[in-house]
């Protein structure tokens, strides 16, 4: 790969600002200063840095993300903030996408990656990969509805959710492991069995949780055995 393109690929500006970078003797590769803009690099042999500080060369990323309430799932929206809004501006640069959704107003865990075929094989309903969901609410659910839950609800429009696992906390709170992410799924399986969700959190999906990003908003590199434990 071209020098110039790694680096503007990784965010340090335009093509332009970047071949100002390296003409001004702040780019090194392997510890050599070099003023090449088209000087050819082996991501997976040359070590480059900016400034003294070493430029991370992957071309494929696998993150989690702990999201906040009030942004929107997306990498764009023209009347919401969306999640894209508070990573690292080379996440855009490189394709990264969030895997699946969670709505505006729910938080917790959220991947992210440019790797397709890894993350449609999370989002894929066939593989069975649990989500397990922090919920408060307001009423009281049935020993019924719960149940129902457990057996596999019928919302109010017909959609058919599989079996769920459902803990009681408190009167007020539970978890709820699904293995869908059906519009809204957790909001309205509570709502049919009787109470009303007045908060919402993402605590795990698969093996992943939030270790090492419990701080709202922020964001870390999956290690691969993460990345790998979803192809299983």
């Amino acid at each position: 790969m071209r020098l110039d393109k790694l680096l503007a690929n990784k965010a340090f500006g335009s093509r332009k600002e970047v071949h100002q970078i390296i003409k001004d003797r702040r780019v090194t590769i392997n510890d050599e200063i070099t003023t090449k803009k088209d000087i050819h690099i082996d991501i997976d042999i040359d070590t480059v840095a900016v400034d003294g500080q070493t430029v991370n060369t992957t071309q494929l990323y696998y993150v989690k993300f702990h999201k906040p309430k009030g942004y929107v799932t997306a990498v764009e929206d023209s009347t919401h903030p969306v999640v894209m809004d508070l990573l690292p501006p080379e996440y855009l640069k490189m394709g990264v996408v969030p895997v699946g959704r969670l709505d505006k107003d729910t938080e917790g865990l959220l991947l992210l990656t440019n790797d397709g075929v890894w993350g449609h094989s999370i989002i894929n309903g066939h593989k069975h990969v649990p989500k397990v969901y922090y919920v408060e609410f307001e009423g009281e659910l049935s020993e019924e509805g719960i149940q129902r839950i457990k057996e596999g609800i019928v919302l109010g429009d017909g959609t058919q959710c599989k079996p769920a696992l459902i803990e009681l906390l408190s009167d007020q709170s539970a978890t709820i492991t699904i293995e869908e992410g059906k519009y809204h799924q957790v909001k309205r399986m509570i709502g049919a069995a009787g109470g009303t969700v007045s908060y919402l959190k993402r605590l795990t999906i698969g093996h992943v949780d939030l270790n090492g990003i419990e701080e709202v908003g922020s964001v870390m590199d999956l290690t691969i055995d993460d990345v790998e434990g979803f192809k299983k």
